[in-house]
């Protein structure tokens, strides 16, 4: 007769692999592991959920700071339009004056140049007039 241990027996876990053993069913390591470890992974339930609420409080104030930062950049930009804006005007300011300076400078060239060329037909005038009036007379007294 067969004896309840016996019978037992033939149900006992049996590792793979390994030395031949007398047969057995399987050994059941993934059921042991959940056993074995749910003492463990139910720790870390408080860590992990420390760790979300970490993690979400750094995503709004990484938000924040870039909400932040796109404030700060969109003042500098306005800034520096006005800035722009600012640096044009004196730039052309400052080229008009030039463009001002240059251009009386040349007109006091044109009017020393105009002043020479009335000064030397005043000195050759009379001359002219004389050349003139020499030929006129000469044509004059040419019997016709």
């Amino acid at each position: 007769m067969v004896r309840l241990g016996d019978f037992l027996a033939r149900f006992r876990p049996s590792g793979v692999p390994g030395a031949a053993a007398p047969s057995g069913v399987p050994a059941d390591y993934a059921a042991e592991q959940v056993d074995e470890l749910e003492p463990v992974f139910s720790a870390l339930a408080g860590v992990q959920a420390a760790c979300a609420d970490k993690r979400e409080r750094a995503e709004r104030r990484a938000g924040a700071v870039r909400a932040h930062a796109r404030d700060q950049a969109a003042d500098i930009v306005a800034s520096a339009r006005v800035e722009a804006d600012a640096e044009r005007a004196r730039a052309a300011a400052h080229v008009r004056d030039r463009d001002e300076q240059a251009v009386a400078e040349r007109m006091r060239e044109a009017a020393a140049a105009a002043e020479e060329v009335r000064r030397r037909s005043a000195e050759r005038m009379p001359e002219m007039v004389a050349r003139v009036a020499g030929l006129v007379r000469s044509l004059a007294d040419e019997p016709s």
